[in-house]
């Protein structure tokens, strides 16, 4: 267990580095989540979102649920680039998914880009063959409550915990 979290410790480090260092990459937005179910709040999110010089997407989130940390990287690829809608590729790396360690997936995205209200979905499917549910997902809204930020409302799952379904309430700040 111990190599995998270093293996993705350095490979997060790697990423990191590219997006800052070289100036790859341009931090665009920060993303702030609150998540849980019903009226108990399970896990505290941090989204730093980049945009890579081709104009694809790199996401790290970093991830609290009150016992450990959880790390997960994401680079998305432009599939369909309008100046309403757009939809992307994904490869995502994650520390542990469903109680395994080191998950493995590929997703999609879309979300459409109007000034005021926009509707997103995600949806990432974990390679790993011991895993009984394969599916991760958000989905929701967000609307613009000022000139550099966001709230959003979602519902979805965590990585590291499939069969975890939750609400998440957040606050977007936008570079």
């Amino acid at each position: 267990m111990t190599k995998k979290i270093m293996i993705l410790m350095i490979t997060v480090s790697l990423i990191f580095t590219v997006f800052t260092a070289v100036n790859a990459a341009e931090l665009k937005e920060v993303n702030y989540l609150i998540s849980g179910d019903s009226m108990e709040i399970d896990t505290l999110q941090l989204e730093p979102k980049f945009i890579l010089n081709g104009g694809h997407q790199g996401k790290l989130n970093l991830a609290f649920d009150g016992d450990d940390f959880h790390i997960g990287a994401d680079i998305g690829l432009n599939m369909i680039s309008q100046p309403e809608f757009k939809m992307d590729l994904h490869l995502m790396l994650t520390d542990k998914v469903d109680a395994q360690d080191f998950g493995k997936g590929v997703g999609i995205s879309a979300a459409t880009l109007n000034k005021d209200l926009n509707f997103f979905w995600q949806t990432y499917y974990f390679v790993d063959e011991d895993l009984t549910d394969h599916s991760y997902y958000r989905g929701g809204a967000r609307y613009n409550i000022g000139p550099r930020s966001d709230l959003e409302i979602s519902i979805g799952n965590q990585y590291w915990d499939l069969s975890n379904r939750v609400i998440n309430f957040g606050l977007t700040y936008k570079m």
